[in-house]
């Protein structure tokens, strides 16, 4: 009988010679085409950037300010937010029995406002819908506004766009129909109304102010002896003790204060030379803490010390609630702003004659491209704009952030 194993060990011997070269053919394919298509350079778009040189500072606000008294023992619930301006004979704040009492008087509010938006909403009723374009241009506007508003850290105004939005959505669902009506909702809001009045146990009483001004219902004790007259006798050692202390014990029957007029000052001490750009009569720029909010200020006197830093007095018409209620903040100055090219550290070369610059992509060719450095912040330098100065560095250049042997010249794919 024939024996047919060898025949068996040939066919299985040829179809991993086959294989084999079929791998082989495979990885000849891939490879070809990695080298044809992968580039190991990383580059990043040379654009212009802005950055700001700040010196950060705490310094004592100084305002003309009234305290506001009430003799009464009952609780004080105040009518108004810090640094809302009120003219003489206004309602600065209520008395009442009880917190229970100002809790139910809170949710009658509450409840008042939202009857007030629903009520809006009604008079739209079989009405055309010629408005809803108008509608919706507001409602989107509001929304973008109250994202803005706590982007800032700025609330004072939350409340009122958050009540302006509601009643746009509730205007426009009437004129699409969605809704034919609110009246049932307002009878049962007038009913919780009605039923949560008949439980305060008294009316309230009003607090009124005797003179306009802006008011706060934070008291620090320095109200008496921080005024526009005594500024200019304050010491650098009676700044640095009221940042250290910002409040004193106050008196009883003391409920808030009047900050007259919207200007108010405020007094640091500064190095000297770092704000030897600052003059008398120059107009700054600051932020408080980490608000994003800009403030606008005047430097009203700068007075040089003995050891190296001046006394700053700056004045600033922007009377926020934040501000009106502190006695102490503090402020980044912005000294100088720097523009110029931003470009990472890790980008930037020393050639063979000992020059700073960038390896840059142009085309298939690699080129060495100088920079001047203006200054160095965290993973980047802002250099120099030099667009259009032969051998530095232009805008929307391809800077050359990773890559292997690197040279002037060099060919890449």
């Amino acid at each position: 009988m024939e024996d047919k194993s060898p025949v068996k060990k040939s066919a299985f011997t040829l179809r991993i010679i086959w294989a084999l070269l079929g791998l082989f053919f495979i990885i000849t394919v891939a490879s070809q085409i990695y080298i044809r298509f992968y580039n190991p350079l990383r580059t990043e778009t040379a654009m212009l950037y802005s950055t700001p040189d700040t010196y950060v500072f705490e310094a004592v606000h100084i305002r003309n300010e009234r305290l506001v008294r009430y003799g009464g023992a009952d609780v004080i619930s105040y009518a108004h937010p810090d640094g809302s301006k009120l003219g003489r004979n206004s309602i600065v704040a209520q008395s009442y029995r009880s917190v229970d009492d100002i809790l139910l008087q809170k949710r009658i509010d509450e409840l008042t406002e939202r009857v007030r938006v629903l009520e809006g909403a009604e008079t739209l009723e079989s009405t055309d819908n010629f408005q809803l374009e108008s509608y919706l241009n507001q409602i989107m506007n509001r929304h973008t506004a109250l994202l803005g508003q706590i982007s800032a850290g700025d609330y004072s105004a939350i409340d009122t766009l958050k009540n302006e939005y509601i009643s746009l959505q509730c205007k426009k669902r009437v004129l699409r129909g969605e809704e034919i009506g609110y009246r049932e909702q307002i009878g049962a809001l007038n009913s919780e109304i009605a039923s949560l009045r008949a439980r305060i146990s008294a009316s309230p009483r009003d607090v009124i102010i005797d003179e306009a001004g802006y008011f706060v219902s934070v008291v620090d004790g320095y109200e008496g002896s921080l005024n526009f007259d005594r500024i200019y006798s304050l010491q650098k050692d009676d700044i640095e003790r009221i940042i250290r202390e910002p409040r004193l014990e106050v008196g009883e029957g003391i409920i808030g204060k009047m900050i007259d007029g919207y200007k108010w000052r405020f007094v640091g001490v500064l190095n000297t030379e770092r704000t030897r750009s600052l003059y008398e009569g120059a107009a700054v720029e600051l932020r408080t803490g980490g608000s994003t909010q800009a403030v606008r200020a005047t430097v009203l006197r700068r007075i040089r010390l003995d050891d190296g830093n001046s006394i700053f007095i700056f004045e600033c018409d922007t009377l926020t609630p934040e501000l009106a209620s502190r006695r102490v903040s503090q402020f980044n100055l912005v000294l100088n702003q720097y523009k110029g090219i931003r470009i990472p550290t890790i980008a930037v070369h020393v050639n063979d004659e000992n020059q700073q610059g960038v390896f840059v992509k142009h085309g298939t060719e690699i080129i060495f491209k100088r920079i001047n450095v203006i200054r160095t912040e965290n993973n980047y330098f802002l250099v120099e704009d030099t667009t259009n100065v032969a051998g530095f560095i232009s805008l929307y250049d391809s800077v050359v952030t990773r890559g292997r042997d690197l040279y002037d010249g060099k060919i890449v794919p």
